[in-house]
């Protein structure tokens, strides 16, 4: 007997062909900022939590619009909470925290005994942006922090590489949304940054925008993922390898 599998938000043979998936993960940024920091670049690049993320960017992988567009059309209709599910060669996918974090290595555990809110204020640029609550977007760090903070200290330089990562990479907001207060002061102590749960914040950010996007994947030609969505791509390569032969490089 058939397995009965919930709907699908397309039925099988409906997929639509999508002229571009609009991806804010800003490789553009990071490759700048390591040729700006090069030295703050490579500490950052061999921390335990933030390294991972790093070597993605600096094992070339490509980004295909078209794999995960491909996967997007074969969601299952779910109600489940933090998880998503498909279905491929008539067999069901999971793509829960579980997932994300085999494939990540991002802490999900929240700290309730570990102290994020308060920071030491060191007078350098990211204590005076806390103090002043200055807005702060990727615009800023292109355009203006990177021309001028060679300026700075040493360790803020690095706490503009972290944040960088997380707001261009890890989170993947647009261009000109601004950096929370949150994030910079967890750059403040980075003991503190590598203890924070970025794993379950990363996956709540990228489900909630893949959950969006479905609603646009039958009636427009174009969408925009927010979030960490490379992760995504990498648990799709992982769970069906021969997936870039079948949809096309």
């Amino acid at each position: 007997m058939a397995h009965q599998f919930p709907k699908r938000i397309l039925q099988e043979g409906a997929e639509t062909q999508m002229d571009k998936i609009n991806n804010t993960c800003r490789r553009t940024l990071l490759k700048a900022v390591k040729v700006a920091l090069k030295d703050e670049y490579e500490e950052v690049l061999k921390d335990p939590v933030f390294g991972p993320l790093l070597a993605i960017i600096e094992n070339n992988l490509i980004y295909s619009g078209k794999i995960i567009h491909s996967f997007m059309c074969k969601q299952l209709r779910v109600s489940k909470l933090h998880e998503l599910w498909f279905i491929f060669a008539k067999r069901p996918l999971r793509f829960s925290m579980q997932e994300f974090y085999a494939v990540t290595g991002l802490k999900y555990k929240e700290e309730p005994d570990v102290d994020f809110i308060n920071w030491k204020n060191d007078k350098g640029f990211w204590s005076n942006a806390l103090k002043t609550n200055a807005k702060i977007n990727l615009y800023t760090i292109r355009d203006e922090l990177l021309k001028v903070c060679n300026e700075w200290s040493y360790v803020d330089r690095v706490r503009l590489v972290y944040l960088s990562i997380i707001q261009s990479f890890l989170m993947a907001k647009d261009w000109k949304v601004y950096i929370p207060q949150e994030y910079i002061r967890l750059v403040m102590d980075f003991e503190k940054l590598r203890m924070y749960p970025w794993g379950l914040r990363a996956y709540d950010e990228l489900i909630a925008s893949i959950l969006r996007a479905r609603e646009d994947v039958h009636t427009k030609n174009s969408y925009v993922l927010d979030g960490f969505s490379y992760a995504f791509q990498i648990w799709i390569m992982e769970a069906i390898p021969d997936i870039g032969s079948m949809v096309g490089k």
